[in-house]
C-alpha cells in the first residue's frame, strides 16, 4: 500500500454563513484527494462502487463478523454524544467491511464532518468544531489498519428563547382562548435545549390536543424554528388551524340481536347536537366494551360524511353470550387460598336484567351472593338488588353476616357516586369472650374521584373516596351511629423508571360505643393493602383472645418504585397506622420493607417482605390489581 501523509479536515458550521473558509493547505489536499477519489471510483469494481455509493444496506453478517477491521476509528467526543455518533456514522458502520481501499476510507472520512454536523444539530448544537485525521500505515510495512481520529467539540447548546403559539379558529381568525390554552401546555419551554425530537413532539402534542377535542380537521398550518448561531438562541413559531367545527349527530347502531337500542344509547357520554370530541368517542367505546352485555364495540364519527357540520356516530357491537358459568382459584396473603364459582344471565326474563350469583370459599372467609342488576336508566343510574351471606374467621373473631340491600350508582366523568340502603343481621363470636348479635338498617353514600393514567399499571394521578353512612335505633338497628371515612391514593412519577406511591385513610364512627354496631362499619387495620408487616385485620381492639373493630382508624403509606425493565421493578416502602376505640388511644404502629413489582397481563402484581416493628416479625404480603 502506498504511503499518504497524515491529513486534517476541519468543518465549522454556522447557520446562514455557509461554512467557514478552509486554509490554503487544506484546500490543496482536498483537491488532490478529490482527484484520487475520482480515479479510485473509476478503477473500483462495479459492485464495490455501488455498495460504497449507497452504504445504507448492512454488509453480510458473516463477512462483518469474521473480517478484521480494515481501519481503526478513535472518537474524541463528549461522552453524552458518543452513542449518537457511534450508532449513526457511516465511518464506523463500514469499518469491518472487507476489500476497502485507502482512498475509500478517506472518502468516508471526508463525509464524516457533514454527517456529524447534521447529527449534532438534532441535539441543539449548530456551531461545532469537527476535525478528522487519517493516518495510513508506512509503505515499507504495508500492513496494519488505517487509523482515523474524529475529534468533535460541539460548542454551546442552543436554547429556546421564545415560543409563539397561534391558533386560527373555524372562521380563519385568531382564537385567543385556544392560543392561550396551547401556550400553557406547550412542552418545549423557553430555557430548554432545542432538540429536533422535542420540537417535533411539542408540535405533535399541540395538534393532538385539538384533534382529541372538538376539532377533528385541525392541522399545523405553519411552523418555524429560527436559529441564531451567534447568541445560541432559538425562536419558535407554530400556527395551527382548527378547521371546521363539528357536532355529534344521531347514533347508527348495528349488531344488536337480543337487547333494545336503549342499552347502547344510555351508555353514551354525549348527546346529538353536542360539540364533537374524540375523547367522548373513546370514552363511549370503553363504556360499551366494559359493559357486560357486549364482547366488543367500535365507535366512530366520520366527519367526511358530515352534513352542515353534523357527523353521525356509527356504533358496532358484538353481544356476549347471555349465560355463563365460571370457575376460579387463587391465593391471598390476607384471606388464604380461594376457590370460587360464578354464574350469570344477562337477559333474565327476557328483559335485559342481569342475574348473577357467586360462591367463594377462602381459608378465612366464605361467602355467597345473589345479585339482580337492571339496565341503565335514562338519567344514567345503574340500580341493583343484592342478597349476601358470609362468614369470616380473622384474628380470633368469627362473624356470620346476612344482608339484603339496594344500590344506585352513577358515573359522570371522573366522579363515581353510590347510594346504598342495606339491612343486615350479624353474629359475633370472639375467642375467649361472649358472643353477641347485632343488626342495622343503614343508609350509606359514597363519592369517588378518579384520575389515573392507567387502570392496569397506574403511574400518574390520584383516587379519592369519601363515605358517609349511619343507622338509627328507631329504624331496625341495634345502635345509633354515624360513620365517616376517607381514603386517598396518589401516584407521582419522578421519571420513566421511578415513581412514588402514597396512600392514606382515616375513619371515625360517631357513637356512644362500639357495642351494637356491625363489624363492617367499624375498623381494623393490617394486611397487604393496609399496614404491611402485620396480619390481615390484626390491628384493632382486643376482646378476649380476638381482635375486633374500633371506632377510629388511621393508616398511611409511602412507597418508592423503580422499574428495571418494562415489566419488572422493585419497591421500598414505609407504612404506619392502627385502629382504636378513641382517637386518643390510636397509637400508630410501623411496618417497612421491600418488594417486587410485575406488570402482568391482568394488572400489577406486588410481592412484599415487610417487617412489623411492633411485633418484631417479618411477613410476606402479595396482592394483584389496583385495590381501592
Amino acid at each position: 500500500m502506498h504511503r499518504k501523509p497524515a491529513r486534517t479536515t476541519t468543518a465549522e458550521h454556522q447557520i446562514g454563513l455557509g461554512g467557514a473558509a478552509l486554509p490554503s493547505a487544506i484546500a490543496f489536499f482536498g483537491f488532490a484527494l478529490g482527484a484520487l477519489c475520482a480515479v479510485a471510483v473509476l478503477a473500483w469494481p462495479q459492485t464495490a462502487a455501488a455498495q460504497t455509493a449507497s452504504p445504507s444496506p448492512a454488509p453480510p453478517a458473516s463477512a462483518a463478523q469474521t473480517a478484521a477491521p480494515k481501519y481503526e476509528v478513535e472518537l474524541d467526543v463528549p461522552e453524552d454524544l458518543r452513542a449518537l455518533l457511534s450508532n449513526n456514522l457511516d465511518l464506523l458502520r463500514w469499518r469491518n467491511f472487507p476489500g476497502l481501499q485507502a482512498d475509500q476510507v478517506e472518502r468516508l472520512a471526508d463525509e464524516a464532518p457533514a454527517q456529524v454536523q447534521r447529527l449534532l444539530e438534532t441535539q441543539g448544537y449548530f456551531s461545532p468544531q469537527i476535525t478528522v485525521r487519517v493516518t495510513c500505515p508506512p509503505e515499507a510495512d504495508g500492513t496494519g489498519p488505517i487509523r482515523v481520529v474524529l475529534s468533535v467539540n460541539p460548542g454551546v447548546a442552543t436554547l429556546v428563547h421564545a415560543v409563539e403559539v397561534q391558533v386560527d379558529g373555524p372562521d380563519g381568525q385568531p382564537d385567543a382562548a385556544l392560543s392561550a390554552r396551547l401556550s400553557r401546555t406547550w412542552t418545549l419551554k423557553p430555557g430548554s435545549v432545542f432538540r429536533d425530537a422535542d420540537w417535533e413532539s411539542a408540535k405533535s402534542r399541540a395538534l393532538s390536543s385539538l384533534l382529541s377535542g372538538q376539532w377533528p380537521a385541525a392541522r399545523i398550518a405553519d411552523s418555524r424554528a429560527t436559529i441564531d448561531p451567534q447568541t445560541h438562541q432559538a425562536r419558535l413559531l407554530v400556527r395551527l388551524d382548527t378547521g371546521a367545527a363539528y357536532r355529534f349527530g344521531p347514533l347508527h347502531i348495528t349488531g344488536l340481536q337480543r337487547y333494545p337500542a336503549s342499552i347502547v344509547e344510555r351508555l353514551a357520554p354525549m348527546q346529538p347536537g353536542q360539540p364533537y370530541s374524540q375523547t367522548a368517542l373513546l370514552d363511549y367505546q370503553a363504556a360499551l366494551q366494559n359493559s357486560p352485555y357486549f364482547r366488543n364495540a367500535v365507535v366512530d364519527a366520520d366527519v367526511r360524511q358530515a352534513q352542515d357540520g353534523v357527523a353521525p356516530v356509527d356504533v358496532q357491537v358484538t353481544e356476549n353470550r347471555a349465560q355463563k358459568l365460571s370457575f376460579g382459584v387463587g391465593v391471598s396473603s390476607d384471606t388464604g387460598q380461594r376457590v370460587q364459582m360464578g354464574w350469570r344471565d344477562l337477559d333474565f326474563l327476557g328483559r335485559a336484567w342481569r342475574l348473577s350469583s357467586e360462591v367463594k370459599l377462602q381459608t378465612r372467609e366464605q361467602s355467597g351472593n345473589l345479585r339482580l342488576a337492571f339496565p341503565r336508566t335514562a338519567n344514567g343510574y345503574d340500580d341493583s338488588l343484592t342478597l349476601l351471606q358470609d362468614r369470616t374467621d380473622i384474628s380470633g373473631l368469627v362473624t356470620r353476616n346476612s344482608s339484603i340491600g339496594a344500590l344506585r350508582e352513577r358515573t359522570r366523568g371522573h366522579i363515581d357516586t353510590a347510594l346504598a340502603l342495606q339491612y343486615q343481621a350479624e353474629s359475633l363470636q370472639p375467642a375467649g369472650a361472649a358472643s353477641s348479635e347485632v343488626h342495622a338498617l343503614s343508609l350509606n353514600d359514597s363519592w369517588t374521584w378518579r384520575d389515573i393514567n392507567s387502570v392496569l399499571y397506574p403511574s400518574r394521578g390520584a383516587i379519592i373516596n369519601l363515605q358517609l353512612g349511619g343507622a338509627s335505633k328507631a329504624l331496625l338497628s341495634s345502635a345509633n351511629f354515624i360513620r365517616l371515612y376517607a381514603r386517598g391514593l396518589g401516584y407521582l412519577p419522578i421519571d420513566r423508571s421511578n415513581q412514588l406511591v402514597f396512600r392514606a385513610e382515616a375513619g371515625a364512627v360517631l357513637a356512644n360505643g362500639a357495642s351494637g354496631i356491625p363489624q363492617n362499619f367499624l375498623f381494623r387495620a393490617g394486611g397487604a393493602n393496609s399496614v404491611r408487616g402485620y396480619a390481615y385485620q390484626s390491628l384493632g381492639l382486643v376482646q378476649g383472645d380476638a381482635i375486633v373493630g374500633g371506632r377510629y382508624l388511621f393508616t398511611a403509606s409511602a412507597e418508592f418504585d423503580h422499574w428495571f425493565t418494562r415489566q419488572w421493578g422493585g419497591a421500598v416502602f414505609y407504612d404506619l397506622g392502627n385502629a382504636a376505640d378513641t382517637w386518643g388511644a390510636l397509637k400508630p404502629v410501623r411496618g417497612y420493607g421491600a418488594g417486587v413489582r410485575w406488570r402482568s397481563p391482568v394488572g400489577l402484581v406486588s410481592v412484599d417482605l415487610a417487617y412489623g416493628q411492633a411485633v418484631h416479625q417479618y411477613r410476606l404480603n402479595f396482592s394483584a390489581g389496583l385495590s381501592f
